[in-house]
C-alpha cells in the first residue's frame, strides 16, 4: 500500500526542529571547552595551564578527574600542616588560597592508608615551604578536586620542577663541551647532565666520554628538561639534555661513557638510568670493558 505524503504544514516544524539542533550543533563544535581545549593541547605539544586559569581546571577536574595535566604558576603561599594527617606541605598560587588551584606534597602507604611523610619528604628539597616559595613552578600529576578547589598531589619530586622561562630557554644551542657530562650554551652559561658521572680529567676513559658527549651535542640545538632542582653548588645548569628523541644523559650511559649517578631530589629517570648502566656493563661497553 503506498504511503499518503505528509501536508507540508505538518513537516514544517518537524524541519524547524532539525535545522536548530545542527545549528546547536556546529555552536558546540566551534566553541569548544575550555578543558578540551586543554587536554588538546597537552596530547598535541605538551603544552601547559596557566595555575590561575581557574574554570579550566575545575572543568577538567570535575569531568576528567585522574587526568594527567601540567600546570604552570609562581607559588605565592606555602603552609606545612604540622599538625594535620599526613603533615602535608602546601603550595598555593594565590593568595588567599580559597578558590584557586593548589599543591599538595603528601603521600599515604597504598597497604594500610596511612601517610607516610617521614618515608618520602627526603626526597623532596630541605624546607620545601621555603625552597618553591616565590618561584615559578611547573607540576604534573592527576588533577583532582578537593572541597571545591582543584589540586594536584605530589607524591614524588619528579613532579615538581622550578621554570626558568625567558632565563635559560627550554632549547639552546650547544657552544662547547667541557667534559664527558658538562657542557657549555651560546649564552656562557653551563649545564651539568642530571643523573650520569662521567670520568674526571685523571680516570680512565676521560678522553673517550669527552669526545663522545662532543659527537653527540658539540654545535647542535638541544632541548632541556629540568627536575626539583634548577642548579647545583657550582651555579650550573642541572638539566636533562636532549637531541630530538635521544636523551644525551641516557646515551652515554648506554654507550659505557658515564656512570649512572642519581642524586636526590633529582630522580626522575633513576630507575631508567640504572638499567641502562646495568645493561652496559654485561655487555662490557665503554668503561666497562677496561
Amino acid at each position: 500500500m503506498a504511503t499518503k505524503a505528509k501536508p507540508a504544514n505538518q513537516l514544517l516544524p518537524l524541519f524547524l526542529l532539525l535545522l536548530l539542533g545542527s545549528a546547536v550543533a556546529c555552536a558546540r563544535q566551534a566553541a569548544p571547552s575550555p578543558a578540551a581545549t586543554a587536554l588538546n593541547r597537552l596530547d598535541e605539544g605538551g603544552e601547559v595551564i596557566a595555575a590561575l586559569d581557574t574554570d579550566c581546571l575545575l572543568e577538567l577536574g570535575y569531568n576528567h578527574p585522574g587526568e594527567a595535566v601540567t600546570v604552570e604558576g609562581v607559588v605565592v603561599r606555602t603552609h606545612y600542616a604540622d599538625r594535620s594527617r599526613g603533615q602535608p606541605t602546601f603550595l598555593d598560587f594565590h593568595d588567599p588560597y580559597e578558590g584557586y588551584f593548589k599543591c599538595v606534597i603528601w603521600q599515604e602507604d597504598t597497604q594500610t592508608g596511612e601517610p607516610t611523610r617521614s618515608r618520602f619528604i627526603e626526597a623532596f628539597p630541605p624546607n620545601p615551604e621555603t625552597y618553591f616559595l616565590n618561584k615559578k613552578v611547573r607540576v604534573t600529576g592527576p588533577i583532582a578536586i578537593y572541597r571545591g578547589d582543584p589540586e594536584i598531589v605530589l607524591h614524588s619530586p619528579s613532579q615538581i620542577w622550578v621554570y626558568r622561562n625567558g632565563v635559560h630557554k627550554d632549547t639552546a644551542l650547544v657552544t662547547r663541551v667541557i667534559d664527558g657530562d658538562t657542557i657549555e650554551l651560546q649564552d656562557g652559561v653551563r649545564v651539568r647532565y642530571i643523573g650520569i658521572d662521567a670520568p674526571e680529567t685523571d680516570e680512565p676513559y676521560y678522553v673517550e666520554a669527552t669526545e663522545a658527549n662532543r659527537h653527540l651535542v658539540e654545535g647542535r640545538e638541544v632541548r632541556l628538561e629540568g627536575d626539583v632542582e634548577d642548579e647545583d653548588a657550582y651555579g650550573r645548569l642541572l638539566r636533562y639534555v636532549w637531541v630530538d628523541s635521544t636523551m644525551i644523559n641516557a646515551e652515554l650511559i648506554s654507550l659505557g661513557c658515564a656512570y649512572s649517578y642519581s642524586r636526590p631530589p633529582n630522580l626522575r629517570y633513576r630507575v631508567q638510568f640504572l638499567q641502562l648502566e646495568k645493561e652496559a656493563r654485561e655487555q662490557k661497553r665503554g668503561l666497562w670493558s677496561q
